[in-house]
């Protein structure tokens, strides 16, 4: 069987656990950007591996990453990163279960996983923060606050 074809596509998991806090990954090994910005922390996901979906690319890397089960609600935006030579889509995903189904297995990429409050993720993410995923979360957050009153 031949192995799955990579392609230079990053899918990443924006997930939102109950407490409104958001899901991250700090890496274990931190890339350098073209503008020597450092990648530390980022949402889980990673490549696309044809024929996979992109639906599928996020639920098996956030799994893989972070040992959570989730299923991708809807695509939030795609963009080229401006940092790295790379496009990236964001999709919002809906937590299976609060506790995490099995253990990570890309131990080798992830020294450290992560549930913060949104207002921390901009001092994590010392890249670019992809605006409409910043709204995306404000918005939910706000949503599930006001459906709680």
């Amino acid at each position: 069987m031949d192995a799955p074809r990579v392609v230079k596509f990053i899918n990443l998991g924006v997930v939102v656990n109950k407490n409104n806090e958001v899901l991250m990954i700090r890496r274990k090994v931190e890339e350098t950007g073209k503008d020597g910005t450092i990648l530390r922390w980022a949402f889980p996901g990673g490549r696309l591996q044809l024929p996979e979906t992109r639906s599928d690319c996020v639920k098996r890397e956030v799994l893989a990453e972070t040992g959570y089960l989730v299923k991708p609600l809807h695509q939030i935006s795609v963009r080229k990163h401006p940092h790295f030579s790379i496009d990236i889509a964001y999709h919002l995903c809906d937590l299976q279960q609060e506790e995490p189904a099995a253990e990570p297995v890309e131990t080798y990429e992830v020294a450290e996983v992560r549930w913060v409050k949104p207002e921390e993720i901009e001092a994590l993410i010392t890249t670019d923060l992809d605006p409409v995923v910043k709204q995306e979360i404000a918005s939910l957050i706000r949503t599930r606050s006001f459906q709680r009153k």
